[in-house]
């Protein structure tokens, strides 16, 4: 697995990855706008992205496995030394040590290039997979707010988790 960080020469393998993983993507999280999914749609996401990148707000990057996007990792939301972090796996790469991957690339990122004191994470109570890989790097659960989403109709509570660089 190799990281990259988020640039426009991923348009074309993002919207791929994004097309083949939508139906799995949105069986866990918020659907994106239809319109995202055309090329057009995610070279103006790239965009929006990068402008984060570029004010500070954001770092973003995808795992490639065999020259294909199989992840997506983001920090976000960049103030006051801590960030949000972020993660999609794409499902023919669940259970393969991705989102580990994604974590540990995320976690030095912030601590080692960023000079990030703590990283805070959110996760959906429909999502017990990454609530586990974010426990396993110490990450501490610190509220859950219920009724957080509905999503295919059902509501779903929303655990925010912290990590406190030593």
């Amino acid at each position: 697995m190799k990281f990259e960080v988020l640039t426009k020469s991923h348009v074309s393998k993002l919207l791929d990855f994004e097309l083949k993983n939508r139906e799995w993507f949105e069986s866990y999280i918020s659907p994106r706008p239809n319109d995202f999914y055309s090329h057009s749609g995610v070279n103006k996401h790239i965009d929006s992205l990068l402008n984060q990148i570029n004010s500070g707000n954001a770092f973003c990057g995808v795992i490639l496995k065999y020259n294909v996007i199989v992840a997506r990792a983001n920090l976000k939301n960049i103030s006051d030394q801590s960030a949000y972090v972020g993660y999609r796996v794409g499902k023919d790469f669940t259970s393969q040590g991705v989102a580990t991957y994604c974590l540990e690339q995320l976690i030095d990122i912030g601590k080692s290039k960023l000079n990030l004191k703590q990283l805070n994470a959110q996760v959906l109570n429909n999502n017990p997979t990454s609530m586990h890989i974010l426990h396993k790097f110490g990450f501490e659960a610190v509220s859950t707010t219920p009724n957080f989403i509905k999503l295919n109709n059902k509501q779903l509570s929303c655990t925010e988790l912290i990590l406190k660089y030593a």
